[in-house]
This record gives C-alpha cells, sequence and structure tokens, in this order.
C-alpha cells in the first residue's frame, strides 16, 4: 500500500507585513480626510444648538415684554436692584419665562462653565461664568424688528475674534449666533479683517458693527455677559 501524504499550502492564513502596512496607510489616508467632515458636523451642531437656544431667549424676552408694558428688562429688574450685565437681565426670566439656566450657555464659549442648573435662591441663578449671551438693554417689542438683541458672547466689546478659545471666538471670526427683536434667529456672518476684531454687520450699513447700539436710540446699551 502507498503511503498518503497529507496536502500541504505554501501559502498562510495571516497577512503579510507589506499587506498590513498598506491596510493602516489606508486607514491614516481615510482619517485624515473624515476628520475635517467630522469637525464640520461638530461645529454645525453646535451651532444649530446655539441658534435654536438664542431664538429660545429672545422669545422669552418678548414674552416678559408682553407682561411688562412691552418694555424688555432695562437697567432696573422689578426690585429696583441695578442690571448692569446680561445675566442680571436674563435673571428675570428664569423659571417663569424660560425653564432652564442651561439654554444660557455657547457651546466652546471662553465666557465661563456650563450653567449648572442648582439654584436655591435667586442670586443663584445664572452665576457668573453661566450664560454667554450678550444683551442689547433699553428696547421694546415695538422696536425695529431686525435690531439685535441677543448674541452670543463677544471679546466684551461688542466684537469677535478669530482665536479660539478667546473670548468672541467660539467660531473663530467666522459666524456669530444673533437673536433679534423680531424673535428670529440666525448664523450671522462677521465682516472685517481675517487676522483682526471683526464685528456683526448692521442691516443696510455692512461696514458698520450691528452692536454699536447708538443708531437704535436714546438709552440702549450692549450688556456683556458676567465675568466668571
Amino acid at each position: 500500500m502507498k503511503n498518503i501524504h497529507p496536502v500541504t499550502t505554501s501559502g498562510s492564513a495571516g497577512f503579510s507585513l507589506i499587506e498590513l502596512l498598506t491596510v493602516v496607510s489606508i486607514m491614516a489616508i481615510l482619517g485624515t480626510i473624515a476628520m475635517p467632515a467630522l469637525r464640520t458636523g461638530i461645529t454645525s451642531a453646535q451651532m444649530a444648538r446655539t441658534t435654536a437656544n438664542a431664538r429660545s431667549i429672545s422669545l422669552g424676552l418678548r414674552t416678559w415684554a408682553a407682561d411688562n408694558g412691552g418694555v424688555f428688562p432695562a437697567f432696573e429688574d422689578l426690585e429696583g436692584n441695578s442690571i448692569t450685565t446680561s445675566n442680571d437681565a436674563f435673571r428675570a426670566l428664569v423659571p417663569y419665562y424660560i425653564d432652564t439656566e442651561k439654554i444660557f450657555t455657547v457651546s466652546r464659549s471662553a465666557w465661563g462653565k456650563e450653567a449648572d442648573g442648582r439654584k436655591t435662591e435667586v442670586s443663584d441663578i445664572l452665576e457668573p461664568g453661566e450664560n454667554h449671551f450678550a444683551y442689547v438693554a433699553g428696547l421694546s417689542d415695538t422696536s425695529q424688528s431686525s435690531f439685535p438683541l441677543v448674541a452670543d458672547g463677544t471679546n466684551g466689546s461688542g466684537l469677535y475674534v478669530t482665536e479660539s478659545g478667546q473670548k468672541g471666538g467660539c467660531w473663530e471670526g467666522r459666524k456669530a449666533i444673533v437673536a433679534f427683536v423680531g424673535g428670529n434667529a440666525e448664523a450671522i456672518t462677521l465682516r472685517g479683517p481675517r487676522d483682526g476684531e471683526r464685528h456683526i454687520p448692521r442691516e443696510g450699513y455692512p461696514d458698520e458693527n450691528a452692536l454699536l447700539v447708538d443708531y437704535m436710540g436714546e438709552d440702549v446699551e450692549l450688556l456683556e455677559p458676567a465675568e466668571d
């Protein structure tokens, strides 16, 4: 009887080093291509959420005004306390007109931490750092509907910067989220030097800063968030 030998193969069931390196290289290239698109998608989602929050704030202000002679919170609250920051003004809205303080924060903003939602008295609402929106005080619900009412945090002087991580730079000086007296909100393309301070264009006068509020009338003032 002939001896029967098992069949052998000269190949291997595993991958060769060259094949592994090729796969790793392809994955690295795909990752390089995908990362910018992923970052863009995350930024777009953050901006959409911030726009929705700004709209909710403006609608809360309009509802408050309807209950208070048509005037938005101005320079004194109902107890006679001075309103000197946008935190002071927005505090009038929580919790009766807006049920959470968390909508006053902006992703990637350098103005402070996210609102923790914990409060035991009025002074705990929107503590410094828990609000990242600026507010134009001194307007009413009959003011021109295109006037900006709420804007995501500037650099502290109504302008924006291109450096991420700096106040006014959460969208790298490309956009600002603005809610208007009429109640709508949108992402506005900023104007100005690419490597300097940029501004929200005023309607009909794009080279002028919409947050330099003298054109809106007397006793109108831009209030910035309280410092953390």
